[in-house]
């Protein structure tokens, strides 16, 4: 009846919806509660109102017509869910949102069923006298926290990207933080304010006495078949959820994910971000998988005819950060066939949301620097307009070059790139990243040159310069995500050879201990010893027209083989 797309979207909007109404009633309550600092007579007057709002028709079909559909949207999403290694915070919101109708069923039981079915008023005289009477007033104060929390943690991932919730954050935490205690505060005062109360305690030792069992078996009676009605729906799902997975495993109806490091065989029908998590692999996600920002994009290098076409909330966010075509978002992927992707932002730990540098801490790293020569030409031939498209294509490709090896922006200039390997690895296999997204660069370079640069003066002139050594990395700026720079050897070093480069006219400059750290060898390359002002050792370097092709037999077997290798390289 409807698309796929359709009906997504349908759901999310009735999640939302009813998720909304919900909220609004949970945050009244609360707010009911606080009235109880001024005096029992206010709260008294809020409850009066929020009986009329919520106990009338309209109120009563909004109230349980939200909580029915929300159910069922949650009960949908665990059956739909192939996963459930998610972040923890995802995991916390999806288990209050349960935990919230056991709590909330008995106190249903003893307000609007009471009142429903037993005509006994709602009112905070009588409800709050029974529960100081009963013992159960701490039931009641955590009764609204897991609901609380369940839509103060949705509302954030639903709009942690928008503008003006990043602005009025910190107003919101307050709010999320204050309310909820000071609605316990408020309950605790009117329980005072009843215990002095002669006509409240007369009320509840009512209540109490044996002669109204009738009425408390009544109310215990709904609350057990209400929550062994709740309990058995939850099994269900889960129960229904296990039959799938396991048809599905039976009539093998499994694809092949192919990342860089390993396949793996997952059901049709999952994302390749569930994917990345039912099999514990890095992959970024900081929307938690709702297409509301780009972290876990991949890029996807075969089977695309497999892929479905992006729907709406996917093409939106693609359209926002140009992505080329068969660049898609990992979270709304879900391939029919085997895919080969790439993940283009790199996190080295599963744990699905960017993690917190170490900051200014001294550390072997390999700093890459590419440098943009012609710009200034350029800029003189073309309209700026034209120039700013190029820059654009430009700094995306080789970022996405950087990232795909493992390398971390440093900072992005027009006519310059810094990347740093080796923040969470050791310097041999940093240094194997390095010469790999070199390749990935010039590939890069000879894709937009064969595209625009139909005349020699139209062509990208670019140089890669590599270098492994030591350096300070630390994180600056209160930006989100703040800047990691690297000072020190290594970046002096580094721009020793970016200089080099320049004054030989060459592509690629590449420092012989890159090649050593890396197990590797240079092959048919110009080679210079450039002087440090650090050092008084000169520094080995490797000049070369095209990206370095390491020679996988060049192995270093311990200091004397190296001595030996060093010779070969400095006698060719």
């Amino acid at each position: 009846m409807f698309s796929d797309r359709t009906s997504s979207l349908i759901r999310r909007n009735l999640r939302m919806g009813s998720g909304l109404i919900l909220f609004t009633y949970i945050g009244a309550h609360l707010l009911n509660h606080v009235l109880g600092l001024i005096s029992l007579d206010v709260a008294e007057a809020g409850m009066g109102i929020a009986v009329d709002v919520w106990y009338s028709v309209i109120g009563t079909v909004l109230l349980y017509g939200a909580a029915a559909i929300h159910f069922m949207m949650a009960l949908w999403a665990v059956y739909e869910r192939r996963t459930f290694f998610l972040p923890p915070a995802e995991l916390i919101r999806i288990a209050l949102g349960f935990t919230l109708p056991i709590l909330l069923i008995g106190h249903a039981a003893s307000t609007r069923i009471a009142y429903e079915v037993l005509e006994l008023s709602s009112d905070y005289s009588r409800v709050v006298s029974n529960l100081w009477a009963t013992g159960s007033q701490g039931w009641q104060l955590g009764l609204m926290a897991p609901g609380w929390l369940h839509g103060c943690l949705g509302l954030h991932f639903a709009f942690c990207r928008r503008p003006l919730y990043r602005q009025l954050r910190f107003v919101l935490f307050a709010v999320a933080l204050l309310l909820p205690v000071l609605s316990a505060v408020g309950f605790v005062a009117m329980g005072r304010e009843l215990a002095a109360n002669s006509a409240a305690i007369e009320a509840a030792r009512e209540f109490l006495n044996p002669e109204n069992a009738a009425q408390r078996l009544v109310i215990a009676q709904w609350k057990d078949g209400l929550l062994n009605s709740y309990f058995f729906i939850i099994g269900a799902a889960f129960i229904a959820r296990e039959i799938r997975n396991l048809l599905e495993r039976r009539r093998k109806r499994l694809i092949t994910v192919s990342y860089p490091s390993r396949a793996v065989r997952v059901p049709r029908g999952w994302s390749v971000l569930e994917a990345s998590r039912g099999f514990h692999l890095p992959h970024a996600s900081m929307c938690g998988g709702r297409a509301r920002c780009s972290t876990c994009r991949v890029r996807v290098t075969a089977g695309e005819e497999f892929c479905p076409a992006p729907a709406a909330d996917e093409q939106g966010t693609l359209d926002r950060i140009n992505a080329p075509p068969d660049v898609r978002l990992a979270c709304q992927l879900r391939p029919q066939g085997d895919i080969s992707v790439i993940p283009l932002v790199r996190t080295a730990q599963p744990i699905y949301r960017p993690t917190t540098l170490q900051r200014n801490r001294e550390r072997e790293i390999v700093v890459l620097f590419c440098d943009f020569h012609n710009i200034a030409d350029l800029a003189g031939d073309h309209l700026p307009q034209d120039l700013l498209y190029l820059l654009t294509l430009y700094v995306e490709g080789v970022g996405t070059a950087i990232r795909a090896h493992g390398g971390t922006l440093s900072f992005v200039e027009p006519d310059s790139i810094c990347a740093l390997f080796g923040l969470d690895s050791g310097l041999a296999p940093a240094s194997r990243r390095g010469l790999q997204a070199a390749g990935a660069i010039e590939r890069v370079i000879s894709d937009l040159n064969s595209r625009f640069g139909r005349r020699r003066d139209d062509r990208l002139k670019i140089s890669v310069s590599i270098h492994a050594g030591r350096a300070a990395v630390g994180e600056i700026g209160s930006s989100d995500p703040p800047i990691v720079l690297a000072v020190g050897d290594a970046i002096d070093v580094a721009n020793e050879l970016r200089r080099a480069a320049a004054a030989h006219d060459k592509p690629f400059a590449i420092s012989e201990r890159v090649y050593r750290e890396a197990g590797l060898g240079p092959v048919g390359q110009d080679q210079v010893a450039l002087r440090y002002s650090g050092s008084d050792e000169p520094i080995a370097a490797c000049l070369s027209d095209v990206a370095p092709v390491p020679s996988p037999s060049w192995t270093l077997h311990g200091e004397q083989s190296r001595r030996a290798a060093l010779r070969r390289f400095w006698t060719g």
